[in-house]
């Protein structure tokens, strides 16, 4: 069974004050994993997974708003590349739940990420690859990165989701042009407490390419436009619009 959970957007806070105790991992060589195996589209890159582990052994110390020291568990995050398990497509990574060290560390949260793996024709000479990415939750700490709804899953996580090519041209002449990839549903941010594997399995339609183009001038009522694969533009106030995406997605690439 599934759950939405209404939550806002959260930047991980800045931890100020660490613990006296050695903080490196030790995970046990008997302990519990959790199995991530991606299966990559062809015109896609994976990145290296993002692992945090959280301790309450070694507790954090930071200030809040009021300007006060409070405490919170500790953390440390690492990054592993996946091993290459079949050909060009699938990879695999076994993460420990158990992080072990003095710090007690466990697992709390894994984020997958993947970007082009070359731009579409057309690309200027200044030009940005910006990554997707998709966070998996363990415990109940809350991830680096909040946005949109918690989606709490009972045992295994499955990530399929159908994402298109966002090609973003901003008002600056010398900004870079941007190439980053957007998915056809509002972000989620999945949580299993009990989860043993994880498989991420991303439909890219590459050839359908989503064109921004932001205003020449910053103004209220006046939006970027925005040119869809099927020819239709758009320049409404809301972006981008996930019923024309999900119904992109089901006809022929």
């Amino acid at each position: 069974m599934k759950v939405l959970i209404k939550s806002m957007l959260l930047i991980f806070p800045f931890l100020l004050l660490g613990c006296d105790k050695g903080e490196s991992l030790n995970p046990p060589p008997d302990g519990e994993i959790v199995s991530v195996i991606a299966k990559m589209p062809a015109d896609s890159k994976i990145l290296p997974l993002e692992i945090m582990y959280r301790s309450t052994t070694c507790l954090k110390s930071r200030k809040n708003s009021n300007g006060d020291v409070v405490k919170e568990p500790g953390y440390h995050f690492i990054k592993k590349e996946f091993n290459r398990a079949s050909g060009d497509s699938i990879f695999n990574l076994e993460v420990s739940r158990d992080g072990g060290g003095q710090c007690n560390w466990k697992l709390s949260n894994i984020t997958l990420g993947f970007n082009l793996k070359e731009l579409p024709s057309g690309k200027d000479e200044k030009s940005e690859n910006i990554p997707i990415k998709e966070i998996v939750v363990f415990d109940d700490n809350s991830p680096q990165r909040l946005s949109g709804t918690y989606e709490a899953i009972n045992g295994n996580v499955k990530l399929e989701g159908d994402y298109f090519p966002l090609i973003t041209k901003r008002r600056d002449s010398n900004s870079p042009l941007e190439y980053s990839i957007i998915r056809s549903t509002p972000d989620v941010i999945y949580k299993s407490t009990s989860a043993k594997e994880v498989i991420f399995e991303p439909r890219l339609h590459f050839s359908k390419i989503l064109r921004a183009t932001e205003p020449t001038v910053q103004k209220v009522g006046v939006y970027m436009s925005v040119l869809y694969p099927d020819g239709i533009a758009d320049n409404g106030p809301y972006f981008p619009d996930y019923k024309k995406l999900q119904l992109l997605s089901k006809s022929n690439d």
